[in-house]
């Protein structure tokens, strides 16, 4: 198909418009993907600022966690000053002079 030199000019004048209207599109598509991408950062922040706070049970349960860790304790070092003193007693009772025999 061959193009006559009348078509040509029209071509040629044409080929702005066309440019300006692919320029303008291209420029409509970027503004959208930067509003999409500015979208996808909020949501992507407000998630992670929903994840790190924790609802009102999780803290509850460490906070149970934390006493029954707590009474644990307390059990383990009263049976050990139970057993301290115990040793201490047997170790006095077991002395000279700690107990006297009288006969008559």
């Amino acid at each position: 198909m061959t193009i006559k030199s009348v078509d040509m000019q029209v071509l040629v004048q044409k080929v702005g418009d066309v440019a300006k209207i692919q320029q303008t599109q291209q420029t409509g598509h970027n503004h959208r993907q930067e509003e999409f991408i500015k979208n996808i950062n909020e949501q992507t922040d407000r998630y992670t600022k929903t994840v790190n706070k924790a609802s009102h049970s999780q803290h509850k349960k460490v906070e149970e966690k934390e006493e029954k860790e707590e009474q644990s304790r307390k059990r383990h070092k009263d049976s050990n000053k139970k057993e301290n003193k115990e040793i201490a007693d047997k170790s006095k009772s077991n002395e000279s002079g700690s107990n006297l025999d009288i006969i008559i």
